[in-house]
């Protein structure tokens, strides 16, 4: 049988020193310093995804309402439509040549959105049944 003295039985049961706890902290802390800017990055860009995905959505709805309501849009009332979704900052940019008919046909065109950041998707616009080309998001 073993026999504990006092003192390798108070060790035994001893937590950890408060300079291993500071290291740990310190290490901790020197991590959260590193990665925070890559957080942040990827945070603004899975936001600024969600917003270019959220303006494709609402094309599709002005597309929609071409065909329910017998009515044409054209590149500015496109255009003004995805300005009104999107947030503060945003800008919208519809090509000219760009329109909807009544019918639900596109005609091919291009839809630019610029972010605050100055980060810009070009989306392009298919004839006739209105796909987006979304590769760059």
């Amino acid at each position: 049988m073993m026999r504990w003295s006092g003192r390798a039985l108070r060790r035994a049961r001893a937590g950890y020193s408060l300079m291993e706890v500071l290291i740990v902290v310190a290490i901790l802390g020197v991590a959260a310093t590193l990665s925070a800017p890559s957080i942040s990055r990827m945070i603004a860009g899975q936001q600024a995804r969600q917003v270019v995905r959220s303006l494709v959505t609402e094309f599709g709805a002005i597309r929609a309402d071409a065909f329910i309501q017998s009515q044409s849009f054209d590149a500015d009332a496109i255009s003004s439509r995805l300005s009104e979704h999107a947030p503060d900052g945003w800008r919208v940019i519809v090509d000219e040549g760009l329109r909807l008919a009544a019918s639900g046909y596109c005609t091919p065109g291009r839809i630019s959105i610029e972010g605050p950041d100055g980060r810009n998707w070009d989306l392009q616009v298919a004839q006739g049944d209105c796909a987006i080309d979304r590769a760059t998001l």
